[in-house]
């Protein structure tokens, strides 16, 4: 039976960018990635190029970014004194920290650039602007979902605290995952 929104799926993949360089590979991590389609665990792009698979199943899809992780965006760059990182933090381009957003959110943030004693932070996604292709293989349908955990203290993206406004699934927990 052909996949839809609402089944719940195991997907086989193998991530590459636009130059062949692999970014992921579920079959090396040892297990297939499972979600809900249409439950907004996974990128967009991903999401569509299931609907239609049956178990067995295997196909090539390119996701354009902005069915993936958007367009990367400057306002996304900022730069912050040197002072403001803990005298023992281990300051170089690529090294990556986290910062707390205006909801209580964690951001990771890369350095991307350093000048004297100022440091530019890029909190893009890495694959933002990126045109993404999978190599995608439909495992199972009617898989259990493993329980997610955000990180504003939430039991689960769709619980609704009050704090965090998670009901929204836009908690922007860090998780990896797009909600």
């Amino acid at each position: 039976m052909a996949v839809q929104k609402g089944d719940k799926v195991a997907i086989h993949y193998i991530g590459r960018l636009k130059d062949g360089s692999e970014f992921d590979n579920s079959y090396e991590n040892g297990e297939p990635i499972k979600f809900e389609v249409g439950g907004g665990m996974v990128i967009p792009g991903f999401e569509d190029g299931v609907i239609g698979m049956e178990i067995g199943d295997k196909k090539t899809i390119i996701i354009p970014p902005e069915q993936a992780y958007g367009e990367r965006m400057e306002e996304y760059v900022f730069d912050v004194g040197r002072s403001e990182f803990p005298k023992d933090a281990d300051i170089h381009v690529g090294a990556i920290f986290q910062m707390q957003g205006e909801h209580g959110e964690v951001i990771p943030v890369v350095i991307s650039k350093i000048e004297g004693d100022t440091v530019y932070l890029d909190a893009n996604h890495p694959l933002a602007g990126k045109e993404l292709t999978f190599e995608m293989e439909l495992v199972a349908t009617g898989v259990e979902i493993p329980h997610h955990h955000c990180g504003c203290g939430c039991e689960e993206c769709g619980d609704d605290c009050d704090d965090h406004d998670c009901g929204d699934h836009d908690c922007g927990c860090g998780c990896g995952h797009h909600h």
